[in-house]
């Protein structure tokens, strides 16, 4: 039944009120940002070699920049656990003008489902993720949250560089911890100011949920942000650094290099690293490196020589005393020689026990008992014969 205003104006022959459709809110929150292809350290230039180098286990057959996801998150708890969200996800990836980082919020619990959606269809874009411990952390949460909702994609499974184990690789010998805001700081020479740290981030969400007050968030957001930029300048750094180590300054970090090309089969071709290193305050490290580097490829004299050059240096301690028992032993056959670098292992773990504490010598003394039968078995068929 018509109102008594709809039948005046059809009189009047005026056409009826048409009342505008209620604005649709959207189903989650997302900002949209720009950076520069400057502010991000050449990040287009970096190839596959590099990151096989940077990650001797990355899964990826391709690599391309503009294929990559950097991604980044931002939960409900930091240890995980079925009760944990992640209300917050930040993307990056390379546009034409530059990296367009997204930041996607659910601003209450039901808008889980539909931002963990649009981030599926995000993956399903690209070639690759990359993440800063990803692989522990934000991939098999964002899992466990698509599972939970009916998403059937499985992140874990996609190719992926995380960049925590490239870096520890790198920089943990001279920075210990190799956490993102110390990698910023000792690697890419930036600062954060007034930065949120990680451990409120959680609180804040939850006083958002209480009051509906955005602004509580604005923190949260501007930490992401600068994770997610972070991102691409790191990839960038290792790669270049794989691409051209003279760039490293620090012994420790070229070491680090020097060691994981050699776990990825190049030994020859990490050598010059360990030598170069011998002359340096990690000397001792660089020369064990070596030592087995020649041991794997059965370059005995130059293993030998290097065990030798430790020990008129003081280095490595029992180390290569033991390397030296070991090759007389069982590829020379020379026992009195074996037995008498034993005694020498011997010797340098009881020097050191004074700054050591007490040293287990018990392995040390098997190989001395073993090789005194072995001589005077020798000797016994000496005198037999």
């Amino acid at each position: 039944m018509r109102s008594l205003r709809e039948r005046l104006k059809a009189v009047s022959g005026a056409p009826p009120v048409q009342r505008a459709a209620p604005p649709q809110r959207e189903p989650f929150f997302c900002r949209e940002h720009l950076v520069a292809l400057e502010e991000l350290g050449g990040i287009e230039q970096t190839a596959l070699d590099e990151v096989l180098a940077c990650d001797p286990l990355f899964a990826g057959s391709t690599w391309d920049a503009r294929r990559l996801l950097f991604l980044d998150t931002e939960t409900t708890g930091l240890s995980g656990g079925a009760g944990t969200l992640a209300f917050e996800i930040g993307v990056g990836f390379i546009g034409e003008r530059g990296m367009v980082i997204r930041q996607y919020v659910m601003r209450d619990y039901h808008e889980e489902a539909a931002m963990l959606q649009e981030i599926a269809g995000l993956f399903e874009r690209f070639d690759t993720v990359v993440t800063f411990n990803g692989k522990s952390f934000d991939l098999p949460l964002l899992e466990s949250r698509m599972v939970m909702n009916r998403i059937r994609l499985k992140p874990t499974q996609l190719p992926h560089l995380d960049l925590l184990h490239a870096a520890r690789r790198v920089y943990k010998l001279r920075l210990g911890r190799c956490n993102l805001a110390s990698l910023e700081e000792a690697v890419l020479g930036q600062r954060r100011e007034d930065d949120l740290p990680g451990a409120l981030v959680p609180q804040r969400y939850f006083e958002y949920l209480k009051t509906k007050e955005f602004a509580l968030l604005e923190d949260v957001l501007r930490h992401n942000l600068q994770d997610v930029k972070s991102l691409a300048q790191l990839t960038a750094h290792l790669c270049a650094v794989y691409r051209q180590p003279s760039l490293l300054t620090h012994a420790e970090d070229m070491f680090g290099v020097g060691r994981t090309i050699m776990r990825s089969g190049r030994t020859k071709e990490v050598r010059a690293f360990f030598k170069i290193l011998g002359h340096s305050s990690i000397s001792p490290q660089a020369h064990m490196h070596l030592a087995a580097s020649y041991k794997k490829d059965r370059e005995w004299a130059d293993a030998v020589q290097i065990c030798r050059t430790m020990i008129s240096r003081g280095e490595g301690g029992a180390w290569p005393y033991i390397e030296l028992a070991k090759y007389y032993e069982h590829i020379a056959g020379d026992i009195p020689q074996a037995l008498v670098c034993a005694k020498g292992a011997l010797i340098s773990t009881l020097n050191a026990a004074p700054i050591a504490g007490e040293p287990d010598c018990t392995p040390i003394f098997r190989r001395i008992d073993r090789l005194n039968r072995r001589l005077s078995a020798l000797q016994g068929k000496k005198e037999d014969f």
